[in-house]
């Protein structure tokens, strides 16, 4: 690897193997479904767990059997973990004390942490005074404080209600970017990854199953698993395979089109309508996932028990066989 990326490098668990780089100032994300290996991951990449076999690389040295406490890295759990009978001032202090910095510096230190994350005004009040949103803030301006070379997350958003979700995701993807922080953040929420990610790496039961960014990931999935994990999508068997086609390229007509479905169910959500249809040529089992705009639903008065017709564009149409992308 060359100087200064940090790398990532051939990390072995009970079930299979996993390798990947991870390079300076990058933002990685694991996503997987639960139980998929990604938190035990981290927790290699961080020394809380040792690895059966393998090894893992930071700057081109191998740090397996380096203890975490000298691996250099700031870490946000998904359950904050701050001291409850320190304030926000003496939780983000912590470790700057455990690296013997003078009170001056770790003042000067500490508040502009705090300011990072919008929390100045903040800094005397103790955890059980702050939101959950807060009290995460404060999690991550301790982990980044203490300058470290790598930020782990660990699903550090999923305990928060979706507004304040929304917020912080952009508040550490800004922060990540403002300090070329090099992160990888373990999570299970596909759009988390989708927004913040600049590379996401997709597990399932221990494996590495594809990596790479967003727009990759969504359009060019790797296999089943991969498109029916990542957004919505639609499959059906037409005897040559199993074909895909995402809900936003279904086009919906009232005269015209490929097949002939009726409309189950409609799902209002705001700027676009999600319709529920069953075309019995295509798919017998289930329903068909389509999404167009509210406009269009009011123009062509569709309501359920509608009859239309749904076309598929071919160059949006994923071509699977035994469960790969052809």
């Amino acid at each position: 690897m060359p100087k200064n990326q940090g790398a990532l490098n051939r990390v072995l668990n009970s079930y299979d193997d996993i390798s990947f780089n991870l390079y300076e100032g990058e933002f990685v994300c694991l996503l997987g479904p639960s139980g998929c290996g990604k938190s035990t991951l981290l927790r290699l990449i961080a020394g809380l767990d040792e690895p059966t076999s393998g090894n893992i690389y930071l700057n081109e040295k191998d740090v397996t059997n380096v203890p975490s406490s000298k691996r250099n890295f700031g870490i946000v759990f998904q359950s904050y973990v701050l001291f409850p009978n320190l304030t926000a001032f003496e939780n983000v202090a912590y470790g700057l004390r455990n690296r013997k910095m003078k009170k001056d510096e770790i003042r000067e230190t500490v508040m502009c942490y705090l300011d990072m994350v919008n929390l100045k005004s903040a800094s005397n009040r103790y955890p059980a005074q702050l939101s959950g949103g807060e009290q995460q803030r404060v999690a991550l301006a301790r982990a980044i404080a203490v300058k470290p070379d790598f930020l782990l997350l660990d699903e550090p958003l999923s305990a928060l209600d979706a507004k304040v979700r929304v917020k912080l995701r952009q508040e550490i993807r800004r922060i990540q970017k403002e300090l070329k922080l090099t992160t990888i953040m373990v999570t299970h929420d596909q759009e988390e990854a989708m927004t913040m990610a600049d590379r996401i790496v997709v597990m399932d039961r221990a494996k590495l199953i594809q990596e790479g960014n967003s727009w990759e990931i969504y359009h060019h999935p790797a296999n089943k698993f991969v498109a029916d994990f990542i957004g919505a999508i639609n499959f059906w068997n037409d005897g040559k395979g199993i074909q895909a086609i995402r809900p936003e390229y279904i086009n919906v007509d009232r005269t015209m089109g490929e097949s002939q479905a009726v409309l189950t169910n409609i799902e209002f959500r705001g700027n676009y309508c999600r319709l529920s249809a069953i075309a019995e040529a295509l798919n017998k089992d289930g329903e068909l996932l389509i999404d167009i705009s509210a406009e269009r639903v009011s123009d062509m008065n569709l309501q359920v028990g509608t009859p239309v017709y749904l076309s598929f564009p071919q160059k949006q149409v994923l071509h699977f066989e035994g469960g790969s992308i052809l």
